[in-house]
Formats: structure tokens, C-alpha cells, sequence
């Protein structure tokens, strides 16, 4: 939760009023911050979005004040006796702890965090990136704080700056702040895969719902292709024309929707399917197939080309935002070299019909999870 606190308020501006005043004198200028799961660790986003300075009217050093505020939020949060604010806090728990428990209305999002447990056991994916609704109540504002010192002290930290500015400047400042700190016993991050299970887990969830929620997690440990792996995805159930959606939701009408999804950190594939509880039988028997079908038989060569297509184009629209330029170089941070978008293209290019075919083989069932109502 001690990210939240880096948009509400800081040092220099003790409210969420001064802060949103303070943004706007920056032309309109955003804070936001987020939690996630990234290679086997929870990973906390704070960023800030500005005008670059050739568009400010009076020649305002909008990169610089915006890094220094972003900065301030971070190194210098609102503290009190070694405590974050205690209203603050507690608005920020009460928003937390809706949203953890307000995850049982989506019963997709509830699927995918009761079959994680399973699926993930023992490992950081096994909880959601915000944690659990219980432990969320236990939050103080010291114990709050604590956990901010711990993570300024160990964290790995990554800077990502993205504009037409060389950032010469902003990289002084960040650089300033972080020699303030005594920093020791630094998490090394890495990608790790997910342990495949001898014998898959089978489980049953039973909520109050008239549909139901299948999803089966296959994990390949020894993946080590990963335009092929991307390809695999997409063909099997990542686009209009997938397997999944052509042969089991359109011909045979198992399905309200289905597809696959493939986690290159931790070597997992994700299937999923929306059914009538009657069908969650055929439909795991169904995709089980297509997989199997990919395994022995390959892919068309028609199958490839589409696939290759629909990555092609959304690599094509990285340099739409900002966003999508950081999120792109962010997600190589544990690889031994960063490529650009078209030199992924490239490789996507290259890959053939064995290549896709021979990343299918790696991967083995791990837990199927059914989530249905008890009657």
C-alpha cells in the first residue's frame, strides 16, 4: 500500500489538494502509481507524465520541476513520528481493501486469483499484486511506512525516461536522491520459470453464478524461444481466428469466449474458457485437443502468417505513447540485451511452422481449475 502514498501527498505538499495544484501549475502535469507481478516479485510503478519543455509558453523547465516533484513524492513522502499520515492511511486502506474484495463481482478476475493459488503455489504469483483483503486490514500507518523504508533500502529500481529530451538533467537529479540513500542487500531480479507439478492439480471452486469459468495453466520451464512461444499463444487461442475461438467457441459452440495467454517470465500458458457448466468436460477436452493437434501435427503455414501479422501490427503501434515505449524496454529489464520493436519483428519474421510446433511440445499441463455454482 506504501506506493498509493507517493500520489496523495509528500513533504512539500502536505494534502492531495496542494499536490493536484502543484500538477496543474505544470500544465496539467499527471502522478500515478501502481502494483504488479513482475518475474517472481511484486513491482511498484510510480511515474510521472509533462509537456516537454519546448511547448511551454514562458519557457518553464516543465522535465526538471516534474522530476523534481516526482522525486519529492518518492524520497520525501508526508511523515509524522515515524508514521505515514493516519488519514491518509486510512483512506488509502479502505480503498484498498474495496477493490481486493470487490474482485468476487468479477468472476473472471476471481477465477484467475483462486487458480493462481493452486497454480502458483509458494511462489509471488500465488497472491494478487496488492495482496489479500485480510491481510490488507492489518495496515498502519507505521507498519505502512516500515514497509516503504524496507523497500527504498532493498528494492531493485529501474529509471525509465521517455520524450524527445535528452534528460541529462532529470538523470542529476534522480542520481542525487538515490546517493542520499543507504542502500544494502539489494533484490536481484530475474526471471524465473514456474515449477511444472509431477501430477496436475485438479480444482473445483463453488460460487453463487449461472455460468462457469474454466482455466488451465500449462507451464514449459525450458522455454527459451520466445517468438515462437508468442506465436504458439496466439495461434491457440490469441486472436479472431485462433484455434480455440474458430474450432471450440464458433463450430462447436462450447464456449462464451476462450483463449490463451503466455507469461514468457515464469514459461506459463493460461487457457480459459466462459461455458455452461455442462460443457467444462468437452471444453477442457477440446483445448486439450487443439494443443495436442499443434503438438503432433504443427501449424498451416496460413496459421503462421496471420499470427505473424497480428504481432507485427501491435508492435508497429509501440511508439503511439509513452507508455507504450517504457512498457515495451521495462519488460526486457531481466534479458541479457535490449531490442527494439523491429528488431522483435524481425525475429517474429524468421520463425517457422517446426520452430512454433517444437515451443508447443515444451509445455506441460499443470492445473486445471473450475470455478461453477455448488448445485
Amino acid at each position: 500500500m506504501a506506493a498509493y502514498e507517493f500520489t496523495e501527498c509528500s513533504e512539500q505538499y502536505t494534502d492531495y489538494k496542494q499536490l493536484s495544484s502543484a500538477l496543474l501549475d505544470l500544465y496539467d502535469a499527471s502522478l500515478s502509481a501502481a502494483t504488479s507481478l513482475f518475474c517472481g516479485a511484486r513491482r511498484t510503478d510510480v511515474w510521472a507524465a509533462a509537456l516537454d519543455d519546448r511547448y511551454a509558453l514562458n519557457g518553464e523547465k516543465l522535465e526538471c520541476e516534474t522530476a523534481r516533484l516526482l522525486c519529492g513524492c518518492i524520497f520525501r513522502p508526508l511523515v509524522k513520528n515515524g508514521a505515514f499520515d493516519e488519514k491518509i492511511t486510512e483512506m488509502l486502506r479502505t480503498q484498498l481493501i474495496d477493490n481486493l474484495d470487490s474482485a468476487i463481482n468479477d468472476k473472471a478476475v476471481y477465477a484467475s486469483e483462486r487458480a493462481a493459488k493452486t497454480a502458483f503455489i509458494g511462489e509471488a504469483a500465488e497472491l494478487p499484486a496488492s495482496g489479500l483483503s485480510e491481510n490488507a486490514k492489518n495496515v498502519t500507518a507505521v507498519s505502512a511506512f516500515n514497509a516503504y523504508r524496507e523497500m527504498m533500502k532493498t528494492a531493485h529500481a529501474e529509471i525509465c525516461a521517455v520524450g524527445c529530451s535528452e534528460f541529462a538533467e532529470s538523470e542529476q537529479i534522480f542520481t542525487e536522491e538515490f546517493s542520499k540513500l543507504d542502500r544494502e542487500n539489494i533484490y536481484q531480479l530475474k526471471a524465473e520459470p514456474s515449477a511444472l507439478k509431477k501430477t496436475p492439480a485438479i480444482i473445483e471452486d463453488n460460487l453463487e453464478m449461472q455460468q462457469a469459468i474454466l482455466r488451465m495453466y500449462f507451464k514449459a520451464p525450458k522455454m527459451d524461444d520466445r517468438p515462437a512461444n508468442a506465436l504458439f499463444s496466439r495461434i491457440l487461442g490469441g486472436m479472431t481466428t485462433s484455434r480455440f475461438f474458430t474450432n471450440i467457441r464458433e463450430k462447436r459452440s462450447l464456449c462464451y469466449y476462450c483463449g490463451s495467454s503466455a507469461n514468457r517470465f515464469n514459461r506459463t500458458l493460461v487457457c480459459s474458457a466462459g461455458i455452461e457448466p455442462q460443457n467444462a468436460e468437452k471444453t477442457r477436452e477440446a483445448m486439450l485437443a487443439e494443443i495436442n493437434d499443434i503438438c503432433e501435427n504443427g501449424v498451416t503455414n496460413d496459421e503462421l502468417e496471420r499470427a505473424k501479422l497480428e504481432i507485427l501490427d501491435e508492435l508497429s503501434s509501440t511508439y503511439d505513447s509513452a507508455l507504450g515505449i517504457s512498457s515495451w524496454y521495462l519488460s526486457q529489464i531481466t534479458d541479457e540485451k535490449f531490442i527494439s520493436p523491429e528488431e522483435f519483428a524481425e525475429l517474429i519474421k524468421a520463425a517457422t511452422p517446426d520452430r512454433v510446433k517444437e515451443a508447443a511440445r515444451k509445455y506441460g499441463l499443470d492445473t486445471v481449475y473450475l470455478l461453477k455454482n455448488k448445485e
